[in-house]
């Protein structure tokens, strides 16, 4: 069996697409692609290794900001501020 599926919602059949609607909490588009992962969980990485991981995305961090050049402090508020109402689903 496969652990992953993609699929159009335009194509999924009716009960299967109202499966997918009450999932995410709200109505699909039929131009939506709908993707279902199935997996195991695994245990959390050790401290060591969470230190590794927590350099290299910092490194990355760096050097994208790094060609960003001069942007104001509140500019920099105002995209964190709009970031934060875009995950949590608040459009201002």
């Amino acid at each position: 069996m496969p652990n992953h599926s993609v699929h159009k919602a335009g194509d999924l059949p009716g009960d299967e697409r109202l499966l997918v609607e009450r999932w995410l909490g709200r109505t699909v588009s039929d131009d939506e692609t709908i993707s279902v992962n199935a997996y195991r969980p695994h245990p959390a990485p050790d401290f060591a290794s969470r230190q590794v991981l927590r350099r290299k995305i910092l490194t990355q961090a760096r050097e994208i900001g790094s060609r960003v050049g001069e942007i104001s402090d509140e500019e920099i508020e105002g995209l964190v501020n709009e970031a934060l109402d875009d995950v949590r689903g608040h459009r201002r």
